[in-house]
């Protein structure tokens, strides 16, 4: 095997781990819902928080299966957006990158990208990316951004996955 073909061997266990681990986050912060329902903000929202398509997804059922094969594959939509962004991103360790993965899958590549999180993490200050995904924790009620409590924990648990990788 080449050095290349090593090289892209290695990204690609990378960023295998850091979906599986992201999945692993995201799942019970989430929470399975097998049917769209609104989220506490009034999104229309099934399976683990999956938003995509959730309008035409009504009246459909799902099983804890398709959900789960379904956040698979979308955290490796997140994943590849985020490395679109941070530029060291196949060299973070893989519980950062686990991390950051189910932070964007929860407020969107645009708003991960635009973060202090990840200008922090092009410059290599995982410590300080890591600490701030704890400002996400609001939402939008009744037009006034307001700390979710499900929002609070799920962003401690990330933050310390993160750290783990500091």
């Amino acid at each position: 095997m080449t050095m290349a073909a090593k090289a892209k061997a290695g990204v690609a266990a990378g960023a295998a781990a850091a979906i599986s681990l992201a999945v692993g986050i995201a799942e019970p912060q989430e929470g399975y819902a097998g049917y769209v329902y609104r989220d506490a903000v009034g999104v229309l929202t099934y399976c683990y928080g999956e938003t995509e398509n959730a309008k035409s997804m009504q009246g459909r059922t799902f099983s804890k299966q398709e959900c789960h094969d379904l956040l698979v594959k979308r955290m490796a939509h997140y994943d590849q957006g985020n490395e679109k962004c941070v530029s060291n991103w196949n060299g973070l360790p893989v519980e950062t990158r686990g991390a950051f993965n189910s932070f964007s899958y929860n407020v969107g590549i645009g708003g991960f990208c635009g973060s202090s999180a990840a200008r922090y993490l092009s410059t290599g200050n995982i410590k300080a990316a890591c600490d701030a995904m704890l400002a996400w924790n609001k939402g939008t009620v009744g037009g006034k951004k307001v700390i979710l409590a499900g929002l609070a924990k799920r962003r401690v648990v990330e933050r310390n996955i993160c750290l783990r990788g500091a």
